[in-house]
Formats: C-alpha cells, sequence, structure tokens
C-alpha cells in the first residue's frame, strides 16, 4: 500500500523516501562560543578588579592596625615618617623604653608626659628642663638605651636637638621609629 500526496508540492513538507531530517546547529555552536568568550573575558576583569580592590582594603587594614599596634604599645600617637628599614623583631622591641615627641613638642617616655614644650619660652629653655626632669623620672632609672618616636611635622633641628639632651643625659644608644610606606596596588 502507498501513499500519496495529492499534489505537485516537489517534497516541501514531506521527508522523501530515503533522507534524513537534520537541525543545522552550527549558527547555535557559534553563538554558544561567542557567548562563552564574553563570559570568560567579563570574570577575567571582574576577578582583577576584586583582586585590586581586596589589595587595597588588605593595605587599609595594615595601616590601621599598626597604627592601633603602635598605640596599643603604650606609645603616644605620633605621625611617624614613611621608611623603608629594617624591621625590628618583637624580641628587639622588649624592654626598651620609648621616648616620643609629638607635633605639639609634647615629650613623652612610654606614655608619662615629661614636659610640654608649649608652656616653655624656647625650645632651648624646654629641652634645658628635659634634661634635668629625665634622670628623674622612674622608668628613666638607669635607662641606657630608648627608640624615639618623633612626629614627621617636626623641624629636623628639633628632633637633633632632643638626641643630643638624650646622650648628655646618659643614653647612649637610640634608634628611630619610623613606619612602611603605603604600597601602591599594582596596576594590572
Amino acid at each position: 500500500m502507498a501513499f500519496s500526496s495529492g499534489g505537485s508540492g516537489g517534497g516541501r513538507g514531506r521527508i522523501a523516501q530515503g533522507t534524513l531530517a537534520e537541525i543545522n546547529v552550527t549558527p547555535l555552536v557559534d553563538v554558544m562560543l561567542v557567548l562563552l568568550v564574553i563570559f570568560m573575558v567579563a570574570s577575567a576583569v571582574e576577578t582583577a578588579r576584586i583582586s585590586r580592590e581586596a589589595e587595597t582594603l588588605r593595605q587599609v587594614v595594615t595601616d590601621e592596625n599598626a597604627r592601633q599596634e603602635a598605640t596599643g604599645e603604650n606609645q603616644i600617637p605620633v605621625n611617624l615618617p614613611k621608611v623603608k628599614a629594617d624591621v625590628l623583631s618583637s624580641k628587639d622591641k622588649q624592654g626598651k623604653a620609648v621616648l616620643s615627641i609629638d607635633e605639639n613638642r609634647r615629650i613623652f617616655l612610654d606614655r608619662d608626659e615629661i614636659i610640654d614644650c608649649r608652656k616653655k619660652p624656647s625650645l632651648e629653655a624646654c629641652l634645658d628642663a628635659f634634661e634635668g626632669l629625665l634622670p628623674k623620672h622612674p622608668k628613666a632609672q638607669g635607662l641606657r638605651e630608648v627608640h624615639v618616636r618623633a612626629d614627621r611635622r617636626l623641624d629636623y633641628g628639633v628632633v637633633l636637638a632632643l638626641m643630643a639632651r638624650l646622650r648628655r643625659a646618659g643614653i647612649e644608644r637610640f634608634g628611630l621609629v619610623t613606619e612602611e610606606p603605603a604600597v601602591a596596588p599594582a596596576k594590572p
């Protein structure tokens, strides 16, 4: 028994005997590959952006932690110069007295204020008084070594004059404390 359709459509809409119907997937594969490339590029760009933001945030947190750590170690908040220098180990820091001078020329030994130079008529008068007061301070008894934390906004001469007075007061060794400079995030 054979079926035939009426009319001469020439096979349109019909499957000819012996041929298979196929869907052409080439355009679909092309579109999918283009979308894949777009998503790969977009994810790489987004990953780089997130990485830069994370590094910036990590640097901010590190700076804040260092600032809090410095003030947490019986330190006076001082805006230290930012210089690349050798980092002292915690063993080297232990037991060392810290002499701080802030931007207002107040001088502290650890957290104890020794003298406020704003109340003196001149820097020389202040340092003379400091030189007399330092040996009387309980924490300065037998002190031969200190770490000096000087605010970066102070004149260089003020810091040198203070170090000269430390020598005259019997402090044989001292080191200058700085902060690590901020590291700029790498450009992609």
